[in-house]
This record gives C-alpha cells, structure tokens and sequence, in this order.
C-alpha cells in the first residue's frame, strides 16, 4: 500500500465543490471528533501531525514560516521575539480556536506542532515549543508559542 504524501493529498479535483472547506468542519474533526476519539492523546496526535507537516514544508527561514501558515490559511504569523535560543510566534486568527469561546486551556497543538517542525528544520536544531496564550483556549488575542532552541 502506498503512502499518502504532502503533494498527492493536495491535489484537489472538486470543479463544483472547489478545494476550500469551512474553518468549522475541520474544527469538528480535529477538535471534537478526534478528543471524542482519543481523549487526552488527540492533543499529541495533533502536534505530531504538525510537526511531521512543519519538517516536510521545505521551509527555509521563519519568513517562510509566516508565508507557508498564510497560504495554508492556518493564520497570521509574527515573529514577536528572536534571540540564540529563544523565539516568539503569535497567530493571529488561527484556523483551530479563532472566534470559539474559551474552552480553559490551550488546543492549537497541531499549530505547536508545525512551528516546532519548522523551525527545526529552519534551524536544524531541536526546539521545544510550549503554546502559552491561545484564542478559543484561554481568550487572548492570539495563540503565542515559546519556542526554546536546544
């Protein structure tokens, strides 16, 4: 059986439906389907499908980053904060949680994950990433990541 790469799954043949679908179907697949599923596990599942996502982009530098997470329509992403070994990533109205309501904790793992396996690539370094504001999660007015180069 063959794999499902990055480049056969974005091709898209809808002439009448077209390749775009509402920001709310895949919120019920990542977000209530997949918790209802998996239960606690959904939330690494998420960011390992982000970062396997974020290492396979191709992403040469954090302006690609940005660029890529626009195109995807995943959100707009500033770079906030840079040094050696620190950086800051805010989304702003990030496709998993923007417009919901708080829900108590942060749940933009998949988005964690794209930029940790992004910015590893970037850098080719190991990176942690912590979300520590989020929109539909807490109420802020973005998801901010901390990323730690290691």
């Amino acid at each position: 059986m063959k794999e499902i790469t990055i480049e056969n799954a974005m091709k898209v043949d809808r002439p009448k439906m077209g390749g775009d679908i509402p920001v709310g179907l895949f919120r019920l697949v990542r977000l209530v389907a997949f918790e209802e599923i998996l239960g606690e596990g959904a939330a690494g599942l998420a960011f390992q499908a982000g970062e396997r996502l974020g290492k396979s982009l191709g992403i040469k530098d954090l302006k690609g980053l940005a660029k890529a997470c626009e195109d995807l329509k995943i959100g707009d992403v500033k770079i906030s904060e840079r040094s050696d070994n620190k950086i800051h990533v805010d989304v702003y109205e990030c496709v998993t949680c923007s417009g919901m309501e708080p829900v108590g904790r942060p749940i933009c793992h998949f988005e964690g994950g794209l930029i940790a396996g992004a910015i590893n690539t970037i850098l080719n370094k190991k990176v942690k990433v912590k979300e520590v504001t989020c929109i539909g999660g807490l109420g802020d007015e973005t998801c901010g990541f901390d990323i730690d180069v290691l």
